[in-house]
């Protein structure tokens, strides 16, 4: 008997793609067939998923008949107390608790299943080990949202122990990155299955699936007989364009719910021009934002993190629209001689249209990079001057920025540990909503950083 096991991973709120899935699982799913995910199906950057924390959006993918999802870092961005109103989805992770230790209510760190007279084991786990095993990578922001992960071997290896003799196929839906399960591989019992995530790589191989980034659905075909489930192969499989009507027309509904929820009007003082090559006064005011919240020696920011001007009527709808990334205020100690680096890459025209791509952006291009008030910047001759001072080469400064340039992305020489910064919860948009009314912040914005 030939029974199809059906795998996303992903897919970032892309609902155009979700719909797609249902229509090519409507028509070629059987009855004893599965279906997973394997986390990062919500994303904040969706209008959608911000309106109610990812209630519509897991409604839309239930649609689709999942037996289950793993917990993505995605999702562990909504925090404690909306993973906990989610968790009666069939959402699974075994290695996450709170803060204090304490499980999350509700879900699940694995469920047994039954197909066609065998019983199938499946077990979710989200990030912890970072690109090397670099382990806790991730806790430092999961923290943030009162959730951590713990190291997912003993997590894994205790449910397999208990289930001994309770399954006939084990599968473990892992948002850990093809190159981690690599070697998670190594330290785990054999399991039969793995359906990967969070790399967004695309592989297929007999024991292993992972579908890109909401790229393909991933289809592993197995025989079962009474004796044995052997898998015959494994598959990415490019999908129609036919969308599915009835998904379509929900998917309508939700928008609209979101719509309303989101599109209320916003109080604003002034327009805001951006171009994200040169100065602007968009970027101009984020790193006014950030140095008035946070102080430090000066703020930055990189053009990119905005996608046009702010123009009026502003709304959170807007506002996720014209910010979509999810990043952070981040603030850290760094050589001037390390700024000065950067800064003058960002006067390199070739270097400020490259991509930008990196974790948490949701941007389409790196940009310049901007200032607080108190920078001034030459270009011809260059110099940089920090409340009317040389910037000194020697010297440390407290700077304020996200933690994409944290992580030195786009600009290496900002790069520092994430143990020697201090990360806000909120992201930066989230700022700007909270400044939009701040006659101080907008006339700082005013001040031409280059001379």
């Amino acid at each position: 008997m030939r029974l199809n096991i059906y795998h996303t991973n992903d897919i970032h709120a892309d609902f155009s793609f979700l719909s797609r899935v249902r229509a090519y699982l409507s028509d070629h799913r059987e009855k004893s067939d599965l279906y997973f995910d394997s986390g990062d199906f919500l994303d904040l950057k969706n209008v959608l998923v911000q309106a109610d924390r990812g209630r519509s959006a897991l409604e839309l993918l239930a649609l689709c008949r999942p037996e289950a999802m793993a917990v993505g870092n995605n999702e562990i961005d909504l925090g404690s107390a909306d993973l906990e109103r989610l968790a009666q989805l069939p959402m699974l992770c075994a290695n996450i608790c709170r803060n204090d230790g304490t499980p999350v209510p509700g879900l699940k760190s694995h469920v047994i299943l039954e197909r066609c007279g065998k019983r199938f084991l499946v077990i979710g786990l989200a990030p912890y080990y970072g690109a090397g095993m670099i382990a806790d990578k991730y806790n430092l922001f999961f923290e943030m949202g009162n959730l951590r992960t713990i190291d997912p071997v003993p997590a894994v290896t205790q449910i397999l122990n208990e289930n001994q003799g309770k399954y006939d196929f084990s599968i473990l839906l892992s948002h850990s990155g093809h190159l981690v399960d690599r070697e998670l591989a190594k330290r785990l019992p054999p399991m039969d299955l793995w359906l990967g995530g969070h790399s967004h790589t695309v592989v297929a191989e007999a024991g292993y699936s992972q579908s890109g980034k909401g790229e393909y659905l991933g289809r592993v075909a197995l025989d079962i007989d009474e004796g044995n489930i052997r898998i015959l192969d494994s598959a990415q499989i490019e999908l129609p364009a036919r969308r599915s009507p009835s998904f379509d027309a929900r998917l309508k509904e939700a928008q609209a719910m979101a719509d309303a929820i989101l599109s209320q009007e916003l109080p604003i003082l002034r327009e805001l021009d951006f171009d994200p090559f040169r100065e602007s006064a968009l970027t101009n005011f984020i790193c006014d934002c950030l140095h008035r919240e946070f102080g430090g020696d000066l703020a930055l920011m990189h053009n990119g993190i905005a996608l046009g001007p702010l123009r009026r009527p502003v709304s959170r709808k807007s506002l996720i629209e014209l910010l979509p990334s999810k990043l952070n205020p981040t603030i850290y100690t760094l050589p001037g001689e390390k700024l000065l680096e950067a800064i003058r890459r960002s006067l390199d025209d070739a270097h400020i249209h490259q991509s930008g791509q990196g974790s948490g952006f949701r941007g389409t291009v790196l940009g310049c990079l901007g200032f607080s008030s108190n920078v001034t910047l030459h270009r011809d001759p260059f110099a940089v001057e920090i409340d009317g001072k040389p910037l000194d080469p020697r010297k440390d400064y407290t700077i304020v920025t996200d933690d994409y340039l944290q992580r030195g992305s786009g600009y290496p020489s900002l790069a520092v540990p994430d143990e020697e910064a201090k990360f806000d919860k909120r992201f930066i948009r989230d700022l700007v909503e909270e400044y939009l009314m701040n006659e101080a912040v907008f006339r700082a914005g005013e001040v031409k950083r280059e001379r």
